[in-house]
């Protein structure tokens, strides 16, 4: 047998379970606000600790750019890399020439001058 509740008990229950919520987050609020804390303190090194962290990050920035290429040889593998591509879309024309008659033609004066 269902009971039914009136209009005044519907209230009350609403009323109740909204004031439990209210406790319940101003009893947790302090522990959720202590763990975020932590978690922004993990980010940050210690006061006392401070100098070591500091230390250790220099010398791993050291190691990474002896480890990384210097500028100016990538920017020379960049101009090399772009001078064999030209080289290679100048071959290609060449190789494709073919006259009316399915012949390949004879590389043209201006390219015998370049070689």
């Amino acid at each position: 047998m269902r009971m039914q509740m009136t209009g005044g008990g519907e209230f009350a229950m609403w009323l109740a379970i909204g004031a439990g919520q209210v406790a319940f987050w101003v009893a947790v609020y302090p522990l959720i606000n202590a763990w975020a804390e932590r978690i922004k303190a993990k980010g940050r090194p210690e006061i006392s600790g401070g100098e070591t962290r500091i230390a250790e990050l220099e010398a791993r920035l050291e190691r990474m750019e002896l480890r990384s290429p210097i500028t100016g040889e990538v920017d020379a593998q960049d101009q090399r890399l772009a001078e064999l591509e030209e080289r290679l879309d100048f071959t290609e024309r060449l190789l494709t020439r073919v006259d009316a008659g399915g012949r390949h033609l004879p590389p043209s004066p201006a390219a015998q001058v370049d070689s």
